[in-house]
């Protein structure tokens, strides 16, 4: 008994020693951090789901506010969260050479969903992005608009259809189910040329497959952590993100458009016939300055490295990898957006009124005819969108490696060593609590359009408004989903008014279940016919 007793007490007395090890190093750099528990880091609060994703980083950040940079630990390993916004410039822009590559988000097994444009690392990445940076122009998003709107209509007659069988004059609705149906008929129609109706099929197979594929439950949350923190472990249990279904589905619909459209010499300008074109070298850099109105204040520009020539062959693989990352991340980001827009529009009345009137006066200077150029003269909407996305950042947190040795400086003008962040560290930026921070945006829990007027736009610190990333690998369908978002608000408000329901959410509060930034009880709004 005795024996056992000193076996237990080394082996408490190894583990203590160990743990002190691990999340020492810290400390030793002064570089501040929240109390790491064993095994667990600062994971604890999000694996036991008493806090939503976007609160657990919002503490660390929040915690330490003369901090340049602050430390984290997920499980055992080191990350680094960036809070000073010349050193997010520095990392993301200037030397993003050292911080070229994203976190692995799929199983390292998985050679087939490891070949897309997020997945992608080094040289390889950089000739996936120059391939495939002329698809997402303005140029071809202006010939993607009539899809958009096409499905924007069907919407429509759904909706005016339930009004009118309701006895009440209104309905109330779910919004990210409306929404997410919505992006995901704009995807089968914008990427893979499918008509698909998911208002009236409720449970058609191409709903079904995009819905579990890019909802973030707390099981594929964990997944991802295990991905990113521990890729053996990960590789033996052969644990990965999407199931085996959904990526033979999405492997034989890529191919048997591709193959049919070749056969059939079809056409249409959306992104399989701009995929097709690319791995035939046929699509150009030479729109992507020229002719290539902003699509709105949050849009970000190309790099240098997106605007190089490559004589690269790709493989059907790679090009199948490149469609259904557009679909996953278009089908929840996007959805994600619309649904927090429409929600506060409906708490915000003026603002929707004001809206809705600058879409009645587009639409009567256009003859009812609604285009492109519909959307890029309409400053207002612009204002509203670029504010939805301060409050409400579909990418909560942007991620990168650390591809060799950097010298971070130091953590805050009273440390005495600089900190150099190691090769394969993983450093964080905390896009959803920098939105929030009131330095940067006054009254940041307040939802304010007027922020992005041309009298006050210029007061924004660049770097302190990351919607869609920052520097070469920041989003490059940036303009196509600014083109949705604002399809369908133009369509809504046109020929609806939106208020808040008995089940809606106020104030708001993010659902811990999941990984994806939603309210919980849903998101319930009315819907009225507008006079």
């Amino acid at each position: 008994m005795i024996l056992i007793l000193v076996w237990v007490a080394v082996l408490i007395a190894v583990l203590v020693l160990y743990f002190q090890q691990i999340y020492s190093r810290f400390s030793r750099y002064g570089v501040k951090h929240i109390t790491p528990v064993p095994l667990f880091g600062n994971m604890a609060r999000l694996i036991f789901r008493l806090e939503h994703f976007t609160d657990n980083m919002g503490n660390l950040y929040r915690s330490f506010p003369e901090e340049k940079f602050v430390g984290r630990f997920e499980f055992l390993n080191e990350m680094v969260m960036i809070r000073d916004v010349e050193l997010i410039k520095r990392i993301g822009v200037k030397d993003f050479e050292h911080f070229l590559d994203h976190r692995s988000l799929f199983s390292s097994s998985d050679t087939f969903f490891n070949r897309n444009l997020f997945s992608l690392k080094g040289q390889e990445w950089k000739d996936m992005r120059s391939t495939l940076s002329p698809a997402f122009t303005s140029s071809k998003m202006r010939l993607m608009v009539p899809f958009i709107v096409e499905v924007g209509d069907q919407m429509m007659s759904s909706l005016k259809k339930k009004i009118k069988e309701s006895k009440t004059g209104y309905i109330d609705v779910e919004c990210k189910d409306l929404t997410t149906r919505y992006a995901n008929d704009v995807i089968a129609s914008c990427a893979f040329g499918l008509k698909v109706d998911s208002h009236n099929d409720v449970d058609n197979e191409f709903y079904a497959m995009g819905k579990v594929s890019s909802t973030f439950t707390f099981r594929q949350m964990l997944m991802f952590f295990l991905i990113a923190n521990a890729p053996k472990l990960a590789k033996a249990l052969k644990l990965d993100v999407l199931s085996e279904a959904a990526k033979q589905f999405f492997r034989k619909l890529v191919l048997e458009t591709m193959s049919d459209r070749e056969t059939r010499n079809i056409i249409r300008p959306d992104m399989i016939h701009l995929l097709m074109e690319s791995k035939k070298g046929k699509l150009t850099h030479e729109d992507i300055k020229s002719n290539d109105e902003a699509a709105g204040f949050a849009t970000v520009e190309e790099s240098a490295v997106g605007q190089k020539q490559v004589n690269r062959v790709w493989s059907d693989d790679d090009l199948i990898a490149q469609a259904v990352l557009f679909f996953v991340a278009g089908f929840e980001t996007v959805s994600s957006g619309m649904s927090f827009l429409l929600y506060e529009l409906a708490l915000h009345p003026e603002v929707q009124e004001r809206l809705a009137q600058e879409i009645k006066e587009t639409h009567v200077k256009s003859g009812g005819k609604f285009d492109f150029n519909s959307i890029q003269n309409m400053p207002y909407m612009d204002m509203v969108v670029s504010e939805l996305l301060r409050l409400w950042p579909p990418g909560i947190n942007l991620d990168r490696i650390c591809t060799k040795d950097y010298n971070l400086g130091k953590p805050n003008e009273k440390a005495e060593k600089d900190f150099i962040i190691r090769k394969g560290t993983p450093i964080s930026i905390p896009v959803f609590a920098i939105h929030r921070d009131p330095q940067y945006w006054p009254e940041p829990e307040k939802f304010d359009p007027e922020r992005f007027s041309d009298e006050n736009k210029h007061k924004i610190q660049t770097f302190a408004y990351l919607p869609f990333g920052v520097g070469p690998r920041n989003c490059i369908g940036s303009r196509f989903a600014l083109c949705e978002m604002k399809v369908m608000i133009y369509q809504i408000l046109q020929h609806m008014e939106i208020s808040p329901c008995e089940k809606t959410t106020i104030p708001a509060k993010l659902d811990n279940e999941t990984f994806n930034i939603r309210l919980i009880g849903g998101h319930w709004l009315r819907f009225r016919e507008r006079k």
